[in-house]
């Protein structure tokens, strides 16, 4: 089967990580990538990692620019059907061309634009490398030890998330020029696709906005939660609900603990957390590792060691998976990011020579129609069924609402656990609004002959079935992904999951993920496992599934097939820490953090560098714009750390309304805007927040049997 991207041309100029990932995903998914560099790039790049080099070049095909570059633009150009591009600096031979390009973005081409506060943010963190974009999007003041300082991720997280989201923008746009024929620009904002990951931060910051978010591997809201001690190292242990507390008191010999009205709920446990993680500690402790996560993990609670970069690379499930891939038997690399199945995701493994010509085009342009009135949302038309909870799966489906297709999420009558989060706003969590938002509603009991013959029908009417349900409910019920496609071809059946259909049928939450993808050693000392302070593995494989979804249905156009998309959050952690491997090395260069007068500053810099720059004065004497202020004088690139709530605040998000207020209820709660920035189909900001069950009457006794999309 043809390649989703196949025909379609990318020409990359930029030199941020983020700019060379998108075009590295793009080429993965089939699109013939060309990518434009000057000599001084390329001998930077050739002095990098070999991680990295593969990253950029891989796949690509790469053009030197020299005295001939406005010819070379000219016609690379006009091969284009996508353009890659990084804000020009200001010293860049090309920087007329490219801003005479920004300048005439209309017409039929996609321009996907990368850059810490886009386009319009001006130049104040224009070339901040990614450890202060960590600082201005509030990953860092989320991150760390409760009581400690903030910590960076010693990886690129903040390009390497950018990538996938601005991978995802292109594909929309793809699909629109494809129906309307006409392209559009994506201003993408790195700073604002961090802060959009502290979606759980937003509401809680309404009702307490002094609220510390350093907690080390513990959660905001659930408890237990954390990283614990055991015998011979350190586990992870993630209960999300009562029931899972319940299991846990049973495994530790504490059953006489179900009835304690103290612990009753998970915000009750919550706010004893030192208590409820000393009980679970003290079990732990008298365990080995291997002990302990069996145990844990028999009972049905995600648990699992928290392992170094080293350790990761030893890891059979993710070799047999393909997620570890040797190159030349020595350096371990990231084999594949998007878990489409029937179209399977291919990494070139050869890195294509410098040229200084420009290839012939090969590549027909795609069959486009003729543009009619204002261009619709990307996904109208499209109907997704998504039976999914927590994070990454309503991520997903909140990300295909966005873009316009009609997402129907199906509950239990009860509702998701995290429907009873707190804080609440007008019957639903601020949690389950903020992953939920824009999607119609459906209660169906599962275990009821009736209701699954009734969402065997809602399917049949379907383009996508989005799901992460534990493995094998799905084929309970008929619904499985094998049986699914063979009754509906031109059904795309998404199944997220820990370690992949194929992988062990574990449970797992995204602090573990976190723990056996090595992520939680690359932060801090690396002696104490500290979590990224977000969900990221959840968030990222959310976004990794939009995107593959939307590959999917650009390879239904020219196929008439549907697919399996298996997206593991285990890939998704390996394609944020693949730059680390196989040593477990920091790959974010030289940064140091200093606390100030009113918080902390994050510079790009060593400790020995600062202390020397600043001269014997302490930093705590200077606020943070005075720090940074005067480190910029003498040369240095810094940035304050946000808190979450500093972060929303940010002209960059104001802006570009990033954070909005949506009704649910009787009330209202603050929503964040799916950060895809497409500037001619906006994403959908929904205005109210949909009741459970309140689409039954509309859906489910006269099911419109409608043919899928074309």
């Amino acid at each position: 089967m043809a390649d989703a991207l196949a025909d379609i041309v990318v020409v990359e100029r930029g030199t941020r990580l983020a700019t060379s990932a998108v075009g590295h995903l793009l080429a993965s998914l089939g699109a013939r990538v060309l990518r434009l560099e000057t000599i001084d790039t390329v001998q930077k790049i050739e002095a990098t990692p070999l991680g990295e080099r593969m990253l950029r070049w891989a796949g690509k095909e790469r053009i030197l620019l020299g005295d001939d570059m406005a010819e070379k633009w000219r016609k690379c150009q006009g091969m284009a059907d996508v353009v890659l591009l990084d804000p020009p600096d200001a010293d860049a031979p090309d920087r007329a061309i490219v801003q005479a390009l920004l300048a005439d973005s209309a017409g039929e081409k996609i321009i996907c634009v990368l850059s810490p506060s886009g386009l319009d943010g001006g130049d104040a963190w224009r070339d901040v490398p990614d450890p202060l974009i960590q600082a201005l999007g509030g990953t860092m003041a989320a991150t760390g030890d409760e009581g400690g300082p903030p910590e960076f991720a010693r990886v690129p997280v903040a390009e390497l998330y950018s990538a996938v989201a601005a991978a995802a923008a292109v594909l929309a746009a793809l699909r629109v020029r494809q129906r309307d024929g006409v392209g559009q620009l994506i201003d993408l904002s790195l700073i604002e696709v961090v802060a959009d990951q502290l979606r759980v931060h937003l509401s809680m910051l309404e009702a307490d906005p002094t609220q510390d978010f350093r907690q080390g591997c513990g959660h905001p809201i659930c408890s237990p939660w954390n990283a614990y001690r055991a015998r011979d190292g350190w586990v992870l242990i993630c209960s999300s609900s009562d029931a899972q507390w319940h299991a846990v008191l049973d495994v530790i010999g504490r059953p006489d603990l179900k009835q304690e009205p103290r612990y009753a709920r998970v915000f009750n446990r919550r706010l004893l957390v030192n208590e409820v993680d000393a009980l679970v500690q003290a079990w732990v402790g008298k365990h080995s590792m291997q002990d302990a996560v069996a145990a844990v993990s028999a009972a049905g609670v995600p648990a699992g060691e928290a392992r170094n970069i080293p350790a990761v690379m030893r890891d059979d499930v993710l070799r047999q998976r393909g997620t570890i891939v040797d190159l030349a038997g020595k350096q371990a690399i990231f084999g594949s990011a998007i878990g489409l199945g029937r179209s399977p995701v291919k990494r070139g493994m050869t890195i294509t020579p410098v040229t200084t010509g420009v290839p012939a085009a090969r590549c027909a342009p795609a069959a486009r129609v003729a543009v009619c009135g204002d261009p619709a949302a990307p996904l109208k038309g499209v109907r997704v069924v998504e039976i999914s909870r927590y994070t990454a799966g309503p991520l997903a489906g909140m990300i295909l609402a966005s873009l316009g297709a009609e997402v129907i999420k199906v509950e239990s009558p009860d509702g998701e656990e995290t429907r009873r989060w707190m804080p609440q706003h007008g019957g639903a969590s601020g949690y389950f609004i903020n992953h939920n938002a824009g999607k119609r509603s459906v209660a169906l009991d599962l275990r009821r002959t009736d209701h699954q013959q009734q969402l065997a029908d809602l399917v049949a009417g379907s383009d996508v079935l989005l799901q992460n349900l534990r493995p094998g409910v799905m084929d309970q019920i008929g619904l499985g992904p094998v049986e699914a496609t063979e009754r509906h071809p031109r059904l795309i059946h998404t199944t997220i999951s820990g370690f992949g259909l194929k992988g062990p049928a574990l449970p797992a939450l995204d602090t573990v993920v976190q723990g056996l993808g090595g992520l939680t050693s690359l932060i801090g000392d690396g002696k104490t496992p500290c979590r990224v302070g977000f969900s990221i593995a959840d968030q990222m494989s959310g976004h990794l599934t939009a995107l593959a979804i939307l590959a999917a249905l650009a390879e239904r156009e020219r196929s008439g097939q549907g697919q399996i998309i298996d997206t593991a959050m285990c890939d998704a952690i390996a394609w944020l820490t693949q730059l680390a491997w196989p040593d477990g090395h920091s790959a974010i260069g030289v940064c140091s953090r200093w606390r100030a007068k009113d918080g902390w500053v994050a510079a790009a810099a060593t400790e020995a560098a600062v202390r020397d720059a600043i001269g014997m004065q302490d930093a705590t004497s200077r606020s943070r714009n005075e720090l940074v202020a005067d480190l910029a004088r003498l040369g240095i690139s810094a940035a304050p750390v946000l808190e979450p709530a500093e972060a929303f605040a940010q002209p960059v998000l104001q802006t570009r309304r990033s954070v909005f207020d949506i009704a649910s209820g009787d009330t209202t709660a603050r929503l964040l805007t799916i950060p895809l920035d497409l500037t001619l189909t906006p994403v959908l900001r929904p205005q109210r927040m949909h009741a459970l069950g309140e689409d039954n009457a509309a859906l489910l006794p006269n099911i419109h049997k409608r043919p899928v999309a074309e």
